[in-house]
């Protein structure tokens, strides 16, 4: 006969396949937490080494925005044996090269640098300089305002490489502070080879209601006898007079005069229309390769070199980035700090101090009229 179900046998039995399903369970289970516990070890260790990873770019960025530029004034024997050393070397590059492409002094001649390039990156050209300078270089541009040029309540001003008219603005914002006299028309000419730039540039002058205080034109910073008026719109005037000899106060340059094809003759132009005076100025803002030497040297030596090119392709959609490329090659062939203050000094132009930004990154000339 059969066993019934609830015979001592079959009780046993199901007493061991549940005790063996409830090991097979803890194992099971066991196994999931040492799976777990491993999981967490990795996702735990990922975590900190990206945070770690993070903390260097912040730990830059901080250190940029915490960093005391640096000042260093010049004197005639230190720039002599500069002009001397820059001046043997553009010989030398000259002679083995046999080509004025990439000399010292002149900007680099492959149809970039232009006008016409800027009038390409035009409608990035803003949003990028923040990215590109981590939001510095408003900083930088109000202390080439309000520390190098020193503006005075009946100074006039030409700023050269205007763009869209950032020191521009700046500048003529402090003169109505002070009081300037406009009666006669505008009293600060921003100026640049860039059409489409200066049609961004005029909308913000309008916007901020200093028509009447800057004007902007277009015209080329190596010939300042010519100029054409443009409005909002892009629309240009006929050609006019320029920038007579012997009219302006203060001059200030942005992040342009490396793109100048001569800039000697930049130079000799910003000389000649400067007035002999004491309270004469001319202030420069340049990038510059830093040299390299120390941490931080190395990381904004980095950036230029590999970071701007790719924030300009991502910026520009690609359509922009062999103009952003040249953008990085101009720096990489722009002289050393006190090279560049000696080409000036040699053109009429005494540079008095050289300020040192981001580690090397950029550079502030200021010079007077010999």
């Amino acid at each position: 006969p059969r066993l019934a179900h609830s015979s001592p046998f079959f009780v046993g039995l199901r007493s061991l396949r549940g005790a063996g399903a409830s090991v097979q369970r803890a194992r099971q289970g066991g196994s999931q937490a040492r799976v777990r516990t491993s999981a967490m070890g990795v996702l735990g260790g990922c975590c900190k080494f990206s945070v770690a990873i993070g903390i260097v770019p912040l730990s830059v960025i901080v250190a940029v925005f915490l960093e005391t530029p640096t000042v260093l004034e010049l004197d005639a024997a230190s720039l002599e044996a500069s002009s001397s050393s820059s001046t043997e070397a553009a010989a030398v590059g000259e002679q083995s090269s046999g080509s004025t492409s990439g000399e010292f002094g002149k900007a680099d001649a492959e149809g970039f640098g232009g006008g016409g390039m800027f009038d390409r990156i035009a409608f990035v050209y803003d949003s990028t300089n923040k990215w590109m300078s981590l939001g510095l270089d408003q900083f930088w541009r109000k202390t080439l305002v309000q520390e190098c040029l020193k503006l005075e309540k009946g100074d006039r001003v030409l700023d050269l490489a205007t763009g869209t008219a950032d020191v521009s603005l700046l500048v003529g914002g402090r003169l109505r502070d002070l009081g300037a006299d406009t009666s006669a028309g505008p009293v600060v000419m921003g100026l640049d080879p860039s059409g489409e730039m200066l049609r961004r540039g005029v909308a913000k002058v309008e916007g901020k209601g200093l028509d009447g205080m800057v004007r902007l034109v277009k015209g080329d910073a190596q010939d300042l006898t010519s100029v054409r008026g443009i409005d909002a719109a892009g629309v240009l005037t006929e050609p006019m007079d320029g920038v007579a000899a012997g009219s302006i106060d203060k001059i200030s340059m942005s992040f342009g005069i490396r793109n100048v094809p001569d800039r000697a003759k930049a130079f000799r132009e910003m000389k000649r229309v400067l007035r002999k005076q004491d309270t004469s100025r001319v202030c420069i803002l340049e990038f510059s390769l830093p040299d390299g030497e120390k941490f931080l040297s190395k990381v904004a030596k980095t950036f230029i070199t590999k970071v701007v090119p790719f924030i300009g392709k991502i910026a520009t959609m690609n359509s922009g980035s062999k103009e952003y490329e040249y953008l990085e090659r101009s720096i990489l062939k722009f002289p050393k700090p006190r090279d560049f203050a000696a080409q000036m000094t040699r053109e009429g132009l005494r540079a008095t101090s050289i300020t040192s930004f981001a580690f090397g990154a950029v550079h502030l000339y200021a010079a007077s009229p010999v």
